[in-house]
């Protein structure tokens, strides 16, 4: 997309997919967990979410998991009303990275991230899959 690198701001209107391992338990007939959104032992800056206008729900799902993923579904500006700080964060694999820097694995355990990601289980708007597992 001519113009378009993943530098520029998230709209409000942009849908934000998270990866959610089957395996984790983040995701089950009761709706989604607050641990869908514990950050992973590599989220230094942030918390990653996808961009749908970079990448299908589909091409979200893939990665490598035994048990699959789940794809977590939110609006960015729900997150912005929200006060999340929304971050695009692209890199060459993936110019739709973005991040909330307010969760990280370094603040995980902390009361005010567990409010966070109650506040985030609270604003998906719907879960996707399971998407079996892939190898690439």
């Amino acid at each position: 997309m001519p113009g378009h690198d993943g530098t520029e701001p998230v709209a409000k209107d942009e849908l934000l997919y998270r990866r959610i391992p089957v395996s984790k338990r983040g995701y089950d007939q009761n709706g989604v967990s607050p641990e869908a959104f514990d950050p992973r032992k590599n989220e230094t800056s942030g918390i990653s979410f996808f961009r749908g206008k970079y990448k299908s729900i589909q091409e979200v799902a893939k990665g490598k998991s035994e048990c699959g993923y789940y794809v977590a579904v939110l609006r960015a500006g729900d997150l912005i009303r929200e006060d999340f700080e929304v971050v695009p964060r692209p890199n060459p694999k993936d110019p739709g990275h973005i991040e909330l820097p307010a969760l990280t694995c370094d603040n995980r355990r902390t009361p005010e991230a567990y409010e966070r990601k109650v506040r985030l289980a609270k604003l998906c708007v719907r879960v996707e899959g399971p998407f079996p597992p892939t190898t690439d």
